[in-house]
């Protein structure tokens, strides 16, 4: 192997710098991303270290047989280690945009779900289709108010779930019928 030059040992010496320096960055962003508020210490100059001497070797190897095409590949590695974050940060934005939003759910959805869960766990219980009705009744979803309050209905056969579950059969038969859609009760 020749007897390397200024040059060589200055472009091999310059790069892994750049190298380096860009390792570093890349961790100083991962940090702020993870809400902390600076790399440590001994982490970050293991990872310095580590790139300098990797790649300062690896130039002192590739460099003096092909001289333009190492300058040109150590130019076109550093442009991707800056580049490509943030190409992926526009490609995340591109697809949030593209996917459909979810619809928003009625506040009421989780306690109706629960209400649900609980149901299941223990059908004799009365109360659940009761407050599931009024619940559904509320969210606009009229169909399964009319089923829950009919169940309620033949759990407790009290006046106030057969009226409950009368007049929500009544409403949904007028509503099919008239094409102006459901008006407030009231």
């Amino acid at each position: 192997m020749p007897e390397p030059t200024v040059g060589v040992i200055l472009f091999c010496s310059l790069s892994g710098l750049a190298f380096s320096g860009a390792a570093l960055w890349l961790l100083g962003r991962k940090a702020k991303i993870s809400r902390r508020r600076k790399a440590h210490f001994p982490h970050a100059f293991f990872a310095g270290s580590v790139t300098f001497t990797l790649v300062y070797f690896m130039n002192r190897l590739a460099f003096p047989p092909r001289p333009k095409a190492t300058a040109f590949f150590n130019l076109a590695l550093l442009a991707a280690v800056f580049a490509i974050p943030v190409l992926i940060k526009r490609l995340r934005k591109k697809l949030l945009r593209r996917r459909p939003k979810a619809a928003k759910k009625h506040p009421r959805y989780a306690e109706a779900a629960a209400l649900e869960r609980m149901f299941a766990q223990d059908p004799l219980n009365a109360f659940c289709p009761e407050k599931l009705s009024e619940i559904y009744e509320e969210m606009g979803e009229h169909d399964k108010a009319l089923a829950a309050a009919e169940q309620a209905a033949r759990l407790d056969p009290s006046v106030k779930n057969k009226w409950r579950a009368e007049d929500l059969g009544k409403e949904i038969s007028e509503k099919k019928k008239r094409k102006g859609g459901w008006r407030p009760r009231g």
